[in-house]
């Protein structure tokens, strides 16, 4: 035993074994050096009786002097040994504080780090082109492992830019951190399309976001976005942009998404999905972009003059903000009801820009308590490279848990 408590310690030794293995080696110590300087002290007198023919004298003096050395090394380790020995007793004998009991620590993310002194009322740091925009204390999910679906699914990050005529575009979708860190971790269910037209006079987007409640989300929001582009292209050939019928775009798009349903043996419900589409125009002489949009659910478009410190809320569904729980449920979805599909026209002044954005992003920018929307108002005035677009869709802040994409497509028609 060599606890006071009576539980054996492995890492501890009981002071006796300690002090008798100390003298015991220092024992052997001392019988290893004798012989090694008896040795030496025997070859060196045989070493000066023997006649040399020539250096004699040099010779000997060369012995003698090796007698003398290690006489003294042996000497000296002698000496250095006891000390060592004693010392090792005399600790031995002092009380030694008990060991300390271990501790299991559950992890639940990782160890918070320094970070900057705050340079907006919300907003913990300005990101760099590696990191991402954390606002107030961020969401605990948010540092959580990513986790892989247990199906195959589209990627958790997708990413473009381009540029059509004078009109810059980006365009980002982020898993959510509620989905990626789930177990089982689910898969990203927003998905969107880019496009242009064939005399690349029209830029074209499409931003779908797949239900939570639908098994097949994912699914159903990349064929609502694919078959969007695919068909407003043909519209724009054929009955020009004036000419753009949302009621027939989403009653078409409705019926590849039931085809999924139907292709996979599950229900239209579990393929459900809402979308929101556009179609921005050259600029005129003036440098002003006309913009057509068209939706079905509560992902949403925006606006933003550079003149103002906001994003401006332009078509969507609207949730309800005055009641005490916000409902994410949906009036309108696909494949079930394309006939509640609307649309309007907007208006872009030289260097202002649509934003098209599922309610991961959109619920955050309409949320007056925080700084979300003035930061991504500032930050994205102009076009950002894409990475940097990429690392602010991905952005940390409290209860922003759901997948998030969003489209900006810029003017940069002449003032």
């Amino acid at each position: 035993m060599s606890r006071e408590d009576g539980r054996y310690d492995g890492r501890y030794e009981s002071r006796e074994d300690s002090r008798y293995e100390n003298r015991d080696g220092g024992l052997m110590d001392g019988w290893v050096r004798a012989v090694l300087l008896a040795a030496v002290v025997i070859g060196a007198f045989i070493e000066v009786s023997t006649p040399h023919r020539q250096y004699g004298r040099v010779v000997d003096a060369f012995a003698l002097a090796a007698v003398g050395v290690v006489g003294t090394a042996a000497a000296l380790g002698s000496q250095a040994a006891a000390t060592l020995a004693r010392q090792r007793d005399r600790l031995a004998q002092e009380p030694q504080p008990p060991a300390a009991a271990p501790v299991c620590r559950y992890v639940t993310g990782p160890a918070p780090q320094a970070r900057p002194a705050r340079l907006r009322p919300l907003l913990r740091e300005r990101p760099t082109d590696l990191s991402v925009p954390r606002f107030g204390d961020g969401a605990r999910a948010q540092g959580y492992p990513w986790l892989l679906p247990e199906r195959t699914v589209q990627n958790g990050i997708a990413a473009d830019e381009a540029t059509v005529g004078a009109l810059t575009l980006r365009a980002a979708s982020v898993i959510g951190p509620g989905h990626r860190c789930a177990r089982p971790a689910e898969p990203r269910q927003d998905s969107y399309r880019i496009g242009r037209s064939r005399d690349s006079r029209y830029a074209i987007v499409a931003v779908a976001d797949g239900l939570s409640s639908a098994a097949w989300s994912d699914a159903g929001a990349t064929t609502a976005s694919s078959q969007a582009v695919t068909l407003l292209r043909e519209q724009l050939a054929t009955a020009g942009f004036d000419g753009l019928d949302a009621k027939g775009l989403y009653g078409r798009i409705a019926e590849s998404v039931a085809a999924q349903a139907t292709g996979r043996g599950v229900a239209t419900s579990d393929v459900a999905t809402v979308l929101i589409t556009a179609v921005v125009g050259e600029p005129d002489a003036d440098g002003v972009a006309g913009a057509w949009v068209a939706w079905l659910g509560d992902s949403s478009a925006w606006t933003l003059d550079p003149r103002d410190p906001l994003w401006l809320f332009s078509s969507g569904d609207p949730k309800d903000r005055a009641a005490a729980v916000i409902s994410n449920e949906v009036a309108g979805r696909l494949p079930d009801t394309p006939q509640l599909a609307r649309d309007h026209f907007v208006t872009l002044p030289p260097g202002a820009a649509l934003a098209l954005v599922t309610d991961g992003i959109g619920d955050a920018w309409a949320d007056p308590a925080s700084s979300v929307n003035e930061y991504f108002a500032q930050t994205w005035r102009s076009p950002v490279p894409a990475t940097r677009f990429v690392a602010d869709v991905g952005f940390d802040a409290p209860q922003c848990l759901d997948d998030r994409t969003a489209v900006v497509v810029w003017n940069g028609g002449r003032s």
